[in-house]
């Protein structure tokens, strides 16, 4: 449990980082659906992205035997973010995994939490850290772009 309580405190911080830096009617349960299965199918058979959406890649993070790509699912009628599709590979037992981090959506959210939840330690430690730098990452643009600074 302890090793959890950070992890989710950096999920709520970086949740509220890109709900606050963009406009959305939140996350519905169609597209919550589609980020932890839709997405996978349709790549996977070749098919077209869900229409009406976009996926734009944020940025990729290794961390020793897990990678996690971060990636702006785009609602592109009105160019909103309507979540984060997430996908982790695991070296160690060769598993890929579709998360969706829901935007304005506390009963979405806690489905994505439990999800995370369902990892071993060492993958959830290595997400904790993708996220941290993630944010870290996100947290410097900000700034510079706020202060106009290199």
């Amino acid at each position: 449990m302890k090793r959890i309580l950070p992890l989710f405190a950096i999920i709520l911080f970086f949740n509220l980082s890109f709900s606050q830096n963009s406009e959305t009617n939140g996350t519905t349960l169609e597209e919550y659906n589609y980020m932890i299965s839709g997405y996978e199918m349709q790549i996977s058979s070749g098919l077209d992205l869900k229409s009406g959406y976009k996926v734009d890649n944020i940025d990729s993070i290794t961390k020793s035997n897990y990678s996690f790509s971060f990636n702006a699912f785009v609602r592109t009628k009105q160019n909103k973010l309507a979540g984060i599709l997430i996908i982790a590979k695991s070296e160690v037992s060769g598993r890929t995994y579709y998360l969706g981090m829901p935007i304005h959506n506390t009963q979405l959210q806690k489905s994505f939490e439990n999800d995370v939840k369902n990892w071993d330690e060492r993958m959830t430690t290595a997400f904790a850290q993708a996220l941290g730098e993630l944010y870290s990452k996100q947290a410097i643009l900000n700034y510079k772009e706020a202060n106009k600074t290199e």
